[in-house]
């Protein structure tokens, strides 16, 4: 999908061509129209059908990390949204089914974030407590680029029930937990992590000719998955 803020030709809704447009919050809004359907469908469009459905379903209750871990990337990028590129990413990551018909999501493999902070180092995620998840994890102080003050985000996901809780701690913690909520006792959920950077204005360290800028975030890693008690 694309968008754009000015039209000299106005408003332009319903498909042209082979883009549909609409307006959305007085932005311009473009997309692919949609291919044939059902018998019409060939096996390709089927597959990708099914795969696009499984990562924008999973991405939906993450909009929240995705927006936080893809911003930065996303704006580098023409006419892309962190959640666009959310999908273009993970189209890739999904597991399809020719007999159903249905796609899954490679969990190990989804990526939430992407930039060049360095990242931490995370350990496997313990559940001891009651609707807790702990993650533990080496804040790689010593790399270039990388700050005390720096925000560690651990992002939990329910594919059962669909929804996602986050946890967030400094870089100098050296853990991070996330609180879930009663109705995911029992249930087993994923695990991500990626780091975002402090600075509030756009830093050069010189001697590693490193710039860093608000927002930039490291790639996401995959902790792991667990059951919450």
């Amino acid at each position: 999908m694309s968008k754009t803020s000015k039209n000299i030709l106005g408003d332009q809704r319903g498909k042209i061509g082979k883009v549909v447009g609409r307006v959305r919050e007085g932005e311009q809004m473009y997309s692919a129209a949609p291919g044939p359907r059902g018998s019409n469908a060939t096996p390709k469009q089927k597959e990708y059908r099914a795969r696009f459905s499984a990562v924008v379903r999973m991405g939906k209750p993450l909009k929240g990390a995705i927006k936080i871990g893809m911003k930065e990337s996303a704006s580098k990028k023409h006419l892309q949204s962190p959640f666009n590129l959310f999908v273009t990413h993970n189209l890739r990551h999904t597991t399809y089914d020719a007999g159903t018909g249905l796609a899954t999501p490679d969990y190990e493999a989804i990526e939430l974030s992407e930039g060049d902070i360095p990242f931490v180092t995370f350990e496997a995620p313990t559940f001891a407590e009651s609707l807790k998840v702990s993650v533990s994890f080496n804040g790689n102080d010593d790399c270039p680029g990388a700050l005390e003050e720096d925000a560690v985000y651990a992002i939990a996901y329910s594919p059962d029930l669909r929804q996602s809780a986050m946890g967030i701690a400094a870089r100098s913690n050296d853990q991070v937990t996330i609180d879930v909520p009663s109705s995911w006792r029992g249930k087993t959920i994923h695990i991500w992590g990626f780091v975002r950077t402090s600075v509030t204005l756009v830093t050069e360290i010189e001697e590693y000719g490193i710039k860093l800028a608000p927002g930039d975030c490291s790639n996401s890693s995959y902790i792991g998955s667990g059951t919450v008690i």
